[in-house]
């Protein structure tokens, strides 16, 4: 399968899972569509990566090694859970199963989902290396160099800020029991906060083992 194809489905599953946490901005309808077209990416995701199921009995483990496997059967477990749980709680696609909404699905749907959107930031994070390794060669003893690593590192503020507005811990460790949105908030601020707090996990994740290895190289 052509990487192109792959990068596309995982921009997708990206972008839908940002969308995903406006559940407020799309309504409920429009929320379970998109839910369970992100879970089905998510699968031709793992099909399209099936050679590294192949090499997880393979080979030594070093330590990014180990934290991608955990990361990764996190990430699957979250998926799993988001999906179950959105069934269960299901108003519109799933209704015709007749299950009862019980408060123990719409827990498991907010753990599952806030632990989700950060779980597959540090997955992306975990993957950056290739593609900006090619734009800090491009970037390097260029007129914009600064002017690149200042945008990295806005970004990264930007997804602090944007993760600490979110509380999203309250959901992560069910603090709180009830998701609770800022109806009045920009619609497009809202995408935008949430996207850098995507990249700006994704960047520190790719920092931490960048740095990592460059201490063992030294």
């Amino acid at each position: 399968m052509k990487k192109w194809f792959r990068v596309f489905i995982d921009i997708l599953m990206v972008a839908l899972f940002i969308i995903l946490m406006g559940y407020h901005i799309t309504g409920n309808k429009v929320h379970e569509i998109l839910g369970v077209i992100t879970f089905i990416l998510f699968m031709i995701h793992h099909i399209l990566n099936i050679k590294w199921y192949k090499t997880i009995s393979k080979g030594k483990y070093n330590f990014k090694r180990t934290f991608i496997l955990i990361i990764n059967t996190l990430l699957f477990i979250s998926m799993l859970g988001m999906m179950i749980s959105g069934i269960m709680i299901s108003a519109t696609v799933f209704e015709f199963l007749n299950i009862k909404t019980t408060m123990f699905a719409r827990n498991l749907h907010m753990i599952s989902t806030s632990w989700g959107f950060v779980l597959i930031a540090i997955h992306l994070g975990l993957h950056l290396n290739t593609m900006l390794l090619k734009w800090n060669k491009k970037m390097k003893d260029n007129t914009f160099e600064y002017v690149y690593y200042l945008l990295l590192l806005l970004i990264i503020i930007y997804g602090i800020y944007g993760f600490i507005k979110a509380k999203l811990w309250n959901d992560m460790f069910l603090i709180s029991q009830f998701k609770l949105f800022d109806y009045n908030q920009n619609k497009i601020l809202f995408y935008l906060e949430h996207l850098m707090v995507v990249l700006g996990i994704a960047l520190i994740v790719y920092n931490i083992f960048k740095f990592k290895k460059g201490g063992k190289k030294k």
